[in-house]
């Protein structure tokens, strides 16, 4: 290797000769060949003699620089394949280095991936357990949550007042810590109850002023009926109505003729009129004969005998059985609310 990189400086420096010389003295004349450095420490051909130029030193300048290029190009010769291989792997670490890097890494980290299996729980050594938050830094679930509240006044004060179902005080009442959204208010007093609902907005208060004083309720009925709550007796005036504080009640209606009985609820406003509405469901009614006939109900044909479990209202009817050979018979009947049966002889007279 000492030889070679003797012999790759000293045609680079034959080079550099050469051209200096070739600046000075510039010469059309053809260069002799020149052997290079390991050629010349063998026995050398003779070579025939250029011309003799006009100028002495020209030819002889020109030699030396063209032996010293000659031996420079023989070294070039000699290094360049060795030069092109050397370029030839830099340049493939260069392009491939780094995915040779890449594919190196990936396949450390699925090397260890399969070596240590970070999912599993090992044998050998138990779970971390579980962090335990101290009461300083566990996260709170009211904190920074928005609120805001009813104001709540009655007329009669200290009525007791519940949101939600739940006893918060008595009347005049301000509340702040209600989550925001839709409560149920309710003001209970001896006076009556009343219930509102309201919506409560953040950072807000909602005004409830309530006047609890009696309402009343009307009753309309198709037929007379007994009013009670509780075993109390309610009395209808003459407009059907009857006072009650307001509030919820739960009131019975019954009519011992008729065997009905039902029981309703209802919601009074102070000072208003609530009305109840009974509409009893229909009875059914059932008409046989002797002989073929018609059969009316309150002035209308119904249809002929035998007439099954026609739906009528409860109360008090005219039946009429009218036969095709001539002559009927006349009922008034009353429908309750359990099945009615008429049946009807021609046979005997009419009683």
């Amino acid at each position: 290797m000492t030889d070679e990189r003797a012999d790759l400086i000293a045609a680079a420096r034959a080079a550099v000769g050469w051209a200096r010389a070739r600046r000075e003295a510039w010469s059309n004349a053809p260069l002799a060949v020149l052997r290079s450095a390991r050629e010349a420490q063998q026995p050398a051909v003779p070579l025939p003699s250029p011309p003799v130029p006009s100028v002495r030193t020209g030819p002889l300048v020109a030699a030396r620089a063209a032996e010293r290029a000659r031996a420079a190009g023989a070294v070039v010769v000699h290094w360049l394949p060795r030069v092109a291989a050397v370029a030839a792997l830099l340049a493939a670490a260069i392009v491939g280095g780094p995915y040779l890097w890449n594919a190196a890494a990936s396949l450390k980290t699925r090397v260890a991936a399969a070596s240590w299996p970070w999912d599993q729980a090992s044998p050998t050594q138990a779970p971390a357990p579980a962090p335990v938050l101290t009461p300083s830094l566990a996260p709170s679930t009211t904190r920074n949550k928005a609120t805001g509240g009813v104001r709540v006044s009655s007329t009669p004060t200290g009525a007791r007042v519940l949101v939600d179902g739940k006893a918060r005080g008595v009347t005049p009442l301000t509340l702040t810590d209600l989550s925001v959204g839709r409560h149920t208010v309710e003001l209970k007093s001896d006076a009556g109850d009343v219930h509102r609902t309201v919506t409560v907005a953040a950072n807000a208060t909602t005004d409830i002023d309530e006047s609890i004083f009696s309402g009343w309720l009307a009753v309309y009925s198709p037929f007379d009926l007994v009013i009670s709550e509780g075993g109390r007796a309610l009395r209808l005036d003459e407009r059907n109505q009857v006072m009650l504080p307001p509030g919820r009640h739960t009131v019975r209606l019954v009519n011992r003729a008729l065997a009905f009985e039902a029981v309703r609820d209802v919601d009074l406003q102070p000072g208003e009129t609530t009305t109840l509405t009974v509409k009893p469901a229909p009875s059914t009614m059932t008409v046989t004969a002797t002989e073929a006939a018609e059969v009316w109900l309150d002035g209308v044909r119904i249809g002929e005998t035998p007439v099954n479990a026609r739906p009528v209202e409860l109360g008090a009817h005219e039946v009429v059985v009218r036969r095709a050979g001539g002559g009927d018979r006349r009922f008034t009947v009353t429908i309750t609310a359990n099945p009615f049966t008429l049946n009807v002889d021609f046979s005997k007279p009419a009683g």
